[in-house]
């Protein structure tokens, strides 16, 4: 299987509240020393383990890794829209009297020992451009199409077979209409976006890891599924001071929609108390427990396996004092062995003191609507020693409300 080993950058152009160039970046110049927030590729080029996104309500954080999202979608399932459908007739930025139509995306990333670019520039009603090149002692062509007016423009080197065969898809990638025709680039790349896990997807926040009934019911039957998931969340609980002594997975009778009874796989809690022990089921156990139980089930195979973790609101139902707990498991080769990236937002700004200035992204939004987003490195002066916190508090930095 491939795997997503880095992503090195993303960003775009008129994306949303993004109108103008924007760039998230993971890469650090080489005489940052090394460090465990750091990973290294191939080549040598150091990359951020972790990044957090803050921003004031509105800013844009969400907006800035829908990108990743976006692309994953894209890459991997858009041809299973209908030939007539739209991509999406609401990406571009609004706030103009005449509005530029065109979306332009990018994302680089690692992949097999190698460092790939993917290029995306579309309409609502068709793909402007799209390109897939790897590095080499430059970028060179994969695969580039320029839609004419009429028709498409292809260019491909090292795609495979039988590329002239493969239709042209005005409102889907060319990797995911090659996918369907069982093209060996096209399965690598999915395959490699498919180790990916975000909770950001074509239209924005899905509720893959809100901790709701359904969601918690499904976490239950992966978790039983993956035994050695559950095994090792039940080692580390008490690092979360959730008051649990574990998570265990039973069978239990529940009603089908039909009426009709059926077995399925229900999570409890495990609390001991003078020797003895209880079952609680984790539906009465705190939204916290919950939300970190639905949210291990989705970071854990990217830990396992490597890829890279995109999730909006990471802190959602948690305490601000457990996300340096999640963090840290990034930073640990023993969880994280093939060297999983994790990007996140969070509101929960005291985690600001967990991190260095190179694992800080700030978004702002001007009075246009028009949101900005940089490191917090490219300020001028700002040393890992400052206490970021409360120049972050102070509004040196940018990235908070103005009331």
């Amino acid at each position: 299987m491939y795997v997503l080993t880095m992503i090195y950058s993303f960003g775009g152009r008129n994306f949303y509240s993004f109108r103008d160039a924007f760039e998230v970046d993971f890469r650090v110049k080489p005489q940052a020393s090394e460090r465990e927030i750091f990973q290294t590729d191939f080549a040598g080029q150091k990359c951020n383990t972790v990044m957090a996104v803050f921003g004031a309500n509105a800013s844009g954080k969400t907006h800035l890794l829908q990108v990743l999202g976006f692309i994953q979608w894209f890459v991997r399932h858009s041809a299973q829209l209908k030939p007539d459908d739209k991509i999406l007739d609401s990406m571009f930025f609004r706030f103009q009297k005449t509005p530029d139509l065109t979306t332009e995306l990018f994302v680089e990333f690692g992949m097999d020992g190698k460092h790939y670019r993917y290029e995306l520039s579309f309409q609502p009603t068709h793909v402007v451009s799209e390109s897939l090149l790897v590095k080499k002692t430059r970028f060179t062509v994969i695969f580039v199409r320029h839609w004419n007016g009429q028709g498409y423009d292809l260019k491909t080197q090292d795609f495979g077979e039988n590329t002239t065969k493969i239709p042209h898809r005005k409102n889907a990638s060319f990797i995911s209409t090659a996918l369907l025709m069982e093209n060996p680039v096209a399965r690598r790349i999915d395959q490699a976006f498919g180790s990916c896990y975000g909770n950001l997807c074509l239209i924005g926040r899905s509720e893959t890891h809100d901790p709701d009934f359904k969601t918690l019911m499904e976490t239950a039957e992966f978790f039983e599924r993956n035994v050695e998931y559950l095994d090792w969340v039940n080692k580390r609980l008490k690092n979360f001071d959730l008051g649990l002594n574990g998570i265990t997975i039973h069978k239990a009778k529940a009603l089908k929609s039909d009426g009709k009874e059926e077995e399925k796989p229900f999570p409890f809690g495990l609390h001991r108390h003078q020797d003895m022990e209880y079952r609680l089921p984790l539906m009465w156990e705190s939204r916290g427990t919950q939300a970190l139980f639905v949210l291990l089930r989705y970071i854990l195979p990217v830990l396992k396996s490597g890829g890279v973790a995109f999730i909006d609101e990471f802190e959602l139902g948690l305490h601000s004092h457990m996300i340096p707990c999640l963090v840290d498991l990034f930073y640990e080769k023993k969880h994280n062995p093939h060297g999983a990236q994790l990007i996140f937002s969070c509101h929960a700004d005291y985690v600001i003191t967990q991190l260095e200035k190179y694992q800080i992204q700030l978004v702002d939004k001007d009075t246009d609507c028009v949101s900005t987003t940089y490191r917090l490195d490219e300020i001028k002066g700002v040393r890992n020693v400052d206490n970021h916190y409360a120049k972050y508090h102070a509004g040196a930095y940018g990235g908070t409300p103005d009331f």
